[in-house]
């Protein structure tokens, strides 16, 4: 079996959501570098992955799984910049996801995927100021 070529997932938010995102990822062996910019963040964000962990453990960890394997970076462009593939969670706010994918869109490498968690708005919106929106 070939090696995923996505090593590290960015995180741009992490709320519940976003958590669920990083607290799997990590279960599947995955570096996770997280950002948000509320000041508790962090310390909710590896709080929630502390308490989804033994039910990740009952389900079975992939080679290489590890809660220490998550980073946790305040500055987005930074957070973002060596990731593989990133997944955005922020509230569904039509204005906060414009905002913050053409801020992703402008600190990642023009080949990495961009997803969204959002259940209702238009991808086409949400890429609409991204030099790069195809990849959304």
């Amino acid at each position: 079996m070939a090696a995923s070529p996505i090593q590290r997932l960015g995180i741009v938010g992490t709320g519940v959501i976003g958590a669920g995102w990083t607290a799997r990822a990590l279960a599947r062996g995955l570096d996770v570098i997280a950002t948000d910019p509320h000041p508790e963040a962090e310390a909710r964000l590896r709080a929630s992955v502390d308490n989804a962990w033994p039910a990740l453990e009952r389900i079975g960890l992939a080679p290489g799984a590890d809660r220490r394997r998550l980073g946790f970076n305040a500055d987005l462009a930074e957070a973002v910049a060596d990731a593989d593939f990133i997944q955005e969670s922020a509230p569904e706010v039509i204005e906060i996801k414009v905002e913050l994918h053409r801020r992703i869109d402008a600190a990642a490498r023009p080949d990495v995927v961009i997803a969204s968690s959002s259940s209702g708005l238009l991808p086409s919106e949400i890429q609409a100021e991204c030099q790069h929106p195809e990849r959304i």
